[in-house]
Order: structure tokens, then C-alpha cells, then sequence
């Protein structure tokens, strides 16, 4: 059976009473990463990628971005896959390059935002480490990516409506594939960053035999 795999929301850690300090941080790496990855998921315009670079740096961890290793590979940018080998095609390289991923350390892992269609990655992604749901409204993610010639999935008429379409489909799956939901809506990257740690902290807590049965986050304020 699979081990159960509860949601901790952190959104509401809202004090900066609750933002962690680096030896919170020194902490959290060693009892919860192990030298281990840490893997973000989220639609796009969460920040994914900043966030992601924002947490490699502070950790001296590598920074990796499964759409840019894709670009690396067929040599093409993501619109251009699209146009000339169709979508299911980036989807099978997806895959191949979270296969190309078994086996790294100490990496922070940023994932397209389409990777969760794929019931196939799912046990990839949790293999890599700890998955992290970076989410943000509607409203947000229109104006982060607005109608985006480097977004193939809103590339056409009204984006509006192609985003309402895909958060239907795809918050039920990233919800299935998360250990950690990080609302970023109204956070810088810094911000978003210091609540992921905070997230991990209670994770491990979470995970640790002597504190079962676990507890959502807002539960235990």
C-alpha cells in the first residue's frame, strides 16, 4: 500500500516570529534532506524556478529545471517542441529527463508544470525527495504570465480561459504528488522561500514516529 502522503499546508504561517533563521535552516537540511533533493511543482507563474534558485543558493545545493534540460537536449526552445514535435512528444522528454535525474544529490529540482499529468512521474518525483506544491490564484498567475509566447499552454486567444481550464485539471494532481502546499500568491520569492523551510520543519515533525498520528499544520496552531 502506499505510505500516506497528507498535505501540510503552511499558508497560514503569516508572523515573522514563525520565518526560521539559518541555523534553523543547518537543521532542517540535515534531519530532513539528508543530502537529499528537494522537488517543486506548481503551475506555471508560481516561481518555481526563482524560488528554486533562491534555495540553492542559500543551501550551496545545484539547481536544476527539467524544461531547461529539455531546451539543452533537442537544442529548441519549449514553444518550437511544441510546433514542430507536438505535445506529446515534450511530455515522453519529461519523462526521460526525470529518469536522467535518478541518483543526484543535494539538488533543488524545478519541474514544468505539466509534469503531474503524467501518472508515470509520480514515483519519480517522490523518489527525488520531498515534492513541494509552490500554488498561487488565478488572478496571480494571470499577471505573472499573462498571454506568454515562451508558455505554449496559454499561447492562444484568451489565456483566461486556458488557465481556468488547467488549474481545474491539474490542482487535483498536484495535490496527489506533494508533501508540502506552499501558497505564494501574495509572497516574494525570499518569503517563499523561508516558508518551504519552515514547511520541511514540520514535515520532518510530522513524519517523525513519536509524534503520530500527524497533524496538519493548522491544526497544531
Amino acid at each position: 500500500m502506499t505510505p500516506d502522503r497528507r498535505l501540510v499546508p503552511t499558508g497560514g504561517l503569516t508572523n515573522a516570529r514563525e520565518f526560521v533563521g539559518k541555523a534553523r535552516y543547518d537543521d532542517c537540511m540535515s534531519m530532513v534532506l539528508a543530502g537529499r533533493n528537494l522537488v517543486l511543482i506548481g503551475f506555471m507563474g508560481s516561481g518555481k524556478s526563482s524560488v528554486g534558485r533562491e534555495l540553492a543558493k542559500r543551501w550551496n545545493f545545484r539547481f536544476l529545471d527539467t524544461d531547461a534540460m529539455i531546451r539543452h537536449k533537442y537544442d529548441l526552445s519549449i514553444p518550437e517542441i511544441f510546433a514542430k514535435h507536438g505535445e506529446n512528444f515534450f511530455r515522453e522528454a519529461e519523462y526521460q529527463a526525470l529518469v536522467r535525474l535518478r541518483g543526484i544529490t543535494s539538488t533543488i529540482i524545478a519541474t514544468g508544470g505539466g509534469i503531474v499529468t503524467q501518472p508515470r512521474n509520480l514515483p519519480l518525483l517522490r523518489a527525488l525527495g520531498p515534492v513541494i506544491w509552490l500554488s498561487a490564484d488565478q488572478t496571480t498567475i494571470l499577471d505573472r504570465v499573462g498571454k506568454s509566447a515562451h508558455r505554449p499552454m496559454l499561447n492562444q486567444a484568451n489565456p483566461e480561459e486556458s488557465v481556468t481550464r488547467l488549474l481545474k485539471e491539474r490542482v487535483p494532481l498536484y495535490h496527489q504528488a506533494a508533501d508540502l502546499r506552499i501558497e505564494t500568491s501574495e509572497l516574494t520569492h525570499r518569503e517563499v522561500a523561508d516558508r518551504i523551510v519552515s514547511g520541511l520543519d514540520q514535515f520532518r515533525a510530522s513524519n517523525d514516529p513519536k509524534n503520530q498520528p500527524r497533524m496538519d499544520a493548522n491544526e497544531a496552531e
